[in-house]
């Protein structure tokens, strides 16, 4: 009896703890107040950015949750990232390195289109790569 219940206590914790792992980067908001994309195991953060104004995306990338608390961006190695928006759009974000980044890497990332002009909370998908290694990670603005 005992063993049960303790089974079941340590059942609901591991299920608490996967959906609040999971739930956590679509409840975060970065520095520039937009949604949270993480890739892999806290590895990077991407925060994406859209302007009504200009039409434009922009996706800051993070290093850990430090990086992201601190607004550090981590520059990558990788020249585009793919957005995947719910409902069937596909768009390349391209780099537009700062100039603090170092050559062949970004921290920023972009991409212009008309959907970024509208009032609408976006929900899809960012993915790419960082030397071997492929990411895909989901948001969903609040």
């Amino acid at each position: 009896m005992i063993r049960v219940k303790f089974g079941m206590l340590v059942l609901a914790l591991a299920a608490f703890t996967f959906f609040a792992t999971t739930a956590k980067a679509e409840d975060h908001v970065g520095p520039h107040k937009g949604a949270i994309v993480e890739w892999g195991e806290e590895e990077y953060h991407l925060e994406l950015v859209p302007d009504a104004k200009t039409g434009i995306l922009t996706v800051y990338v993070y290093g850990g949750e430090a990086d992201l608390k601190k607004a550090k961006t981590k520059p990558i190695e990788a020249k585009t990232l793919v957005l995947a928006i719910k409902g069937g759009k596909t768009l390349k974000l391209e780099a537009k390195p700062s100039k603090d980044d170092p050559e062949g890497k970004s921290s920023i990332f972009t991409a212009k289109d008309d959907l970024f002009t509208k009032d609408t909370k976006l929900e899809g998908s960012v993915s790419g790569k960082v030397g071997a290694k492929a990411y895909t990670g989901d948001f969903k603005q609040k």
